[in-house]
C-alpha cells in the first residue's frame, strides 16, 4: 500500500519540529559521516539503530553488531532490516555460559544493580565485546527523548513530562556513564549520537504533547526517520527492548528463579 501524504511528511504541524531535528542531527552527526575506517554499530533492527545504520550506509567499513541467543528475536529483526537497507550483516550468537560469565564480571565491577539495569548492561557488554576494535555507536537515548517506553502509554502531558525527565536523568547520570565505563574496560570507545548535546536539546524543545505515544510508540521519531529516508517497513516495525530481543533477560530470569528455588527458607 502506498504511503499516505501524512505518513511521508508527518502529522499536521510536525514540520517545524522535524526541520529542527534535521538541522541538529546533521550538525552533531557530521563527525560520523566523515569518519574514515571501521565503525561498529550496535544493531537490533529497530528504528533507533536502523536510522543510524541508514545514515552510515555509505561507509564500506561499517559493521553491524547484533548479539542474541540462538532464538532471540533480534537476530531475525536485524537480518531483515539489514537486507532491506542493503548493508552487510552477520549475527553473533551467545549462550547461557556467555551471559552468566558477563553478568558475574559486571557484578564484581559495579556491585548490585536493579534487575532491568543489570540485564541491559549485560546485553550491551556482550555486544561491545563482539564489536570491532574501532569507534562504536549505539542508539541509546531515543526512547528517553521520544517517550518510547511502555510506561508512557496513557499518561497525560504533565505526568509524561515528569517521567521523561526522570528517565533521561537516570540515563545521563547513572546508566550511560556505567555503560561507558563497561566499554572502557573492554577497550572500546562508545558514543550515543542521540545523546549529543545539540540533538538532545532539539528533541527536548518539541512539546511533550508531540512526543507522546499515540497510535504507536515514538510516533514523531518514526516519522522523522522516514523523512530521512529510512524504509517505512523498518521505521514502523514494533521492537522489543535490547534485553528482551537479545534473549539475555530470559536467561538471567531463569537463573534468578533457580537461585530463589535453591535458597533454603
Amino acid at each position: 500500500m502506498p504511503e499516505s501524504a501524512e505518513s511521508r511528511t508527518g502529522a499536521e504541524g510536525d514540520g517545524p519540529f522535524l526541520d529542527r531535528l534535521d538541522r541538529a542531527f546533521d550538525r552533531s552527526f557530521a563527525r560520523w559521516r566523515q569518519h574514515v575506517g571501521p565503525i561498529g554499530l550496535l544493531f537490533s533492527g529497530g528504528v533507533d539503530s536502523s536510522l543510524l545504520a541508514w545514515e552510515l550506509r555509505a561507509n564500506p567499513d561499517l559493521r553491524l553488531v547484533t548479539v542474541a541467543v540462538r532464538d532471540g528475536a533480534d537476530l531475525e529483526s536485524a537480518r531483515s532490516a539489514a537486507a532491506e537497507m542493503g548493508i552487510r550483516w552477520g549475527p553473533s550468537e551467545v549462550d547461557e555460559e556467555d551471559i552468566q560469565r558477563t553478568a558475574r564480571r559486571l557484578a564484581e565491577e559495579f556491585g548490585p544493580m536493579p534487575p532491568t539495569s543489570r540485564d541491559v548492561l549485560v546485553a550491551f557488554s556482550l555486544a561491545l565485546d563482539r564489536s570491532p576494535e574501532a569507534p562504536v555507536v549505539c542508539g541509546q537515548g531515543a526512547d528517553e527523548l521520544f517517550l518510547g517506553y511502555a510506561h508512557f502509554r496513557g499518561l497525560g502531558a504533565e505526568d509524561a513530562e515528569r517521567r521523561a525527565q526522570r528517565d533521561l536523568a537516570s540515563l545521563r547520570d547513572v546508566d550511560w556513564p556505567r555503560a561507558q565505563r563497561a566499554a572502557k574496560s573492554l577497550g572500546r570507545e562508545v558514543s550515543a549520537p542521540y545523546l549529543a548535546t545539540e540533538f538532545a536539546r532539539a528533541a527536548l524543545s518539541v512539546p511533550v504533547e508531540r512526543r507522546l505515544p499515540a497510535e504507536e510508540p515514538k510516533r514523531l521519531f518514526r516519522t522523522w526517520a522516514i523523512r530521512r529516508g529510512l524504509p517505512p517497513a523498518i521505521a514502523r516495525r514494533p521492537k522489543r527492548a535490547l534485553q528482551f530481543g537479545s534473549g539475555v533477560a530470559r536467561v538471567l530470569r531463569r537463573k534468578r528463579a533457580r537461585t530463589v528455588r535453591a535458597t533454603p527458607e
